[in-house]
Order: C-alpha cells, then structure tokens, then sequence
C-alpha cells in the first residue's frame, strides 16, 4: 500500500486485522487527521505515524485498545462517547505534543480513566472529563496528570453503572499542581444543579487558585439578578480561591459526541469542545 497524498482517513464500522492496520498508517506519508469508529477485527490498535496531528476514536463496545507507540505531531485525541457508551481504551507512550484530550471517563473505584498514561502529561493543555458529579475523587486522580493544564470541561450525565460513593476529602498538603498555578477556565455543561453537581463544581471554586472564568450551561432559562445571586450563594463564590475568578451562567443544550464526529478532521479549531 501507497497513499503519498491522503491527509483525512475515517475507519467507520470496517473489518481490520492488527497486522493491516499497523501496515496502513506508514504507508499515508501525509496523514494528519485519523477517524476510527466501531473498527472490528482486532482488540489492540497500535498507532505509528510520524504525520498525523489528530486523532478521533470511538469504540461503543468498550473492547478495543488504541495504542499511541510514536506520534511526534499529535497534537489532540478526541473520545466522542455518547453518555450511555462504553468507552475504548486509550494507552498513550509517546505523544510530545499531545494538547487537548477527551472526553474521558474517570473510574470511581480506581481513580483512573479511559485513558492510561505512561507519564504525566505536560503538555496537555485542554482536558474533557465525563461524570455525573459523584467521581470528585476519581477526577482528581486523573487532574495530577495533567499539571500544566489550562481548560477544563466537565461534561455531567446520569450515571448508569455505579451507585453513589462517598468521596475522601482533598488532602490539601498533596495539592494538585494545575489547581494550584494553571487551571484558568472551567466549562460545566448539561448542569442542572443537583447537590452533587453543586459540590463538585463547588470544590473547584474553592480550590483553583489562579481560575478566570467559570461557566455553566445547561438549565438557566430566567437572568434575573435574584435567580442568578442564590446560584452565587449555593457555590460559595464569595469565598472563591481565586479573587479575579468571573462566573457566567447560559442556558443552552450542547452534544460534545455528536459536535466532536462532525468535526473531526477540522484542524483549524485550536479548541475543538468549544462551540460558539
């Protein structure tokens, strides 16, 4: 196989052998964008490619491994899951300039996710975590890989396999690191306000030292100053950790799966979970 000028490759419900997959991708010399949807055939992806900046890979069946061994360029890995899906799993080795991440699925009794990393990841500036507001714990666990990380987005949905946990507290003489000097802006979408919901957004409130902005989407169809002031009230802003920190609250429905598979071979979005 030879395809010197291909630059966007989506695999959607193919039969693939390992062994014709780990031939494919050396053989596009100018990959750059690579859509993997319910590919069959294998249970491990290995994924080799000096070219290729971006990555866009679901798995419904929750069985299938994407192995990233050496991609130089690789600049984001996109999960677009539906909130009931399973997810793949995600093994990272060498990714230098891995940017922007997610959605992830942290794992309540682990405190791991769906993606395992073999070391801690600088350079990730641009995290999507998925979670219902129970998984503070887990979240954490996942956030001290990430210590230089600049925007979070934490997409809630109702949880389906867990029951509710009890969540250790933060153990403020082990701080994590991009709360403490990095974490700038905080997206909560589908919100609706619940007590668990509240706590976990509210831990961040009282714990991102240098935060800017924090927004949350989802249930606000009334801007008036009385609604808008107890939400003020509910997540303690008052006592916030960072002081220049700026709330904003929008009533708007977003779906990251879907918007994240119809843009998956846009390179030209530096922020591929914001949508405008």
């Amino acid at each position: 196989m030879g395809f010197d000028l291909l630059q966007r490759l989506s695999l959607i419900s193919v039969y693939i052998s390992a062994d014709v997959f780990r031939g494919l991708l050396p053989a596009c010399h100018a990959l750059e964008s690579l859509h993997m949807s319910n590919v069959l055939g294998t249970r491990c992806l290995h994924v080799r490619s000096p070219t290729l900046r971006s990555i866009c890979f679901r798995d419904t069946s929750g069985k299938v491994e994407l192995v990233i061994e050496d991609a130089p360029r690789l600049v984001r890995i996109l999960m677009p899951f539906g909130i009931r899906e399973n997810c793949g799993t995600i093994r990272v080795i060498c990714a230098p300039k891995l940017e922007i991440l997610g959605p992830l699925l942290p794992v309540i009794s682990k405190g791991v996710s769906s993606a395992d990393l073999a070391n801690s990841m600088h350079t990730v500036k641009i995290l999507a975590l998925r979670c219902c507001g129970y998984e503070l714990d887990g979240v954490l666990s996942i956030l001290r890989r990430f210590p230089c990380l600049e925007k979070l987005y934490i997409i809630f949905h109702k949880h389906y396999e867990t029951d509710a946990k009890i969540e250790p507290q933060y153990d403020r003489l082990y701080p994590v690191e991009c709360l403490q000097a990095h974490l700038k802006i905080m997206v909560f979408e589908t919100f609706v306000g619940h007590d668990k919901q509240l706590d976990f957004a509210k831990f961040f409130v009282l714990n991102a030292k240098v935060l800017k902005y924090m927004e949350f989407e989802g249930i606000y169809g009334a801007r008036d100053s009385v609604s808008l002031a107890y939400q003020h009230t509910l997540l303690r802003v008052e006592n916030r950790a960072s002081r220049d920190a700026q709330f904003e609250f929008r009533s708007r429905y977003r779906n990251t799966a879907i918007h994240l598979r119809r843009h998956s071979h846009d390179l030209s979005m530096a922020d591929p979970f914001e949508q405008l």
